[in-house]
């Protein structure tokens, strides 16, 4: 059998001592805590909508080849299209923020219909969009920025996803 000698003060210590120790241990785990809360993606905090504007256009331009006579055309109506669906994505947001504990089963589907038209009316505004777009670019440069517009919008939602869990966002290969 073991022998511990064990000295009898550091069992129970004064009531002084455990107060510093249990403030020590609390102020640590506030500073940890907020250092976790601070952003530590700077992309992120610098965005704006300008500067995504502006990128957006660029890549549209360089990936669909589009001459500056149709760049002049085409992102007026470009912007028009994405004013019209952004209203139609508040509305979504303000449904899905709706939800409460105490709503019905009745009332979640009402609220998905809703989404679902929206969703309806988001393609059909595309779809309107898409013909006003052949009026100023051949179908084949309709079809180049649809893809460059998927393709500039994976990138730019990768940029904010973490490639591994903690280690911060992908890195940005313009």
């Amino acid at each position: 059998m073991l022998n511990y000698n064990v000295n009898k003060s550091m069992l129970f210590l004064d009531d002084k001592t455990v107060m510093k120790r249990l403030g020590l241990f609390l102020l640590t785990i506030l500073v940890n805590l907020s250092v976790f809360a601070q952003n530590d993606n700077p992309q992120r905090m610098d965005f704006s909508p300008e500067e995504y504007w502006k990128n957006l256009q660029e890549a549209v331009t360089k990936d669909a080849q589009l001459t500056d006579s149709e760049v002049e055309a085409f992102f007026p109506l470009l912007k028009e299209m994405m004013g019209e669906q952004r209203k139609n994505n508040s509305k979504s947001m303000e449904i899905l923020r709706s939800v409460n504990q105490g709503t019905t089963e009745a009332e979640y589907g009402t609220k998905v219909k809703q989404l679902l038209e929206l969703d309806v009316q988001n393609r059909q505004i595309e779809e309107n969009y898409y013909k006003k777009f052949h009026t100023v670019l051949s179908w084949e440069k309709v079809f180049r920025v649809r893809g460059a517009l998927w393709r500039f919008n994976r990138e730019a939602l990768n940029r904010y996803r973490p490639h591994h869990r903690g280690q911060g966002p992908r890195p940005h290969n313009p």
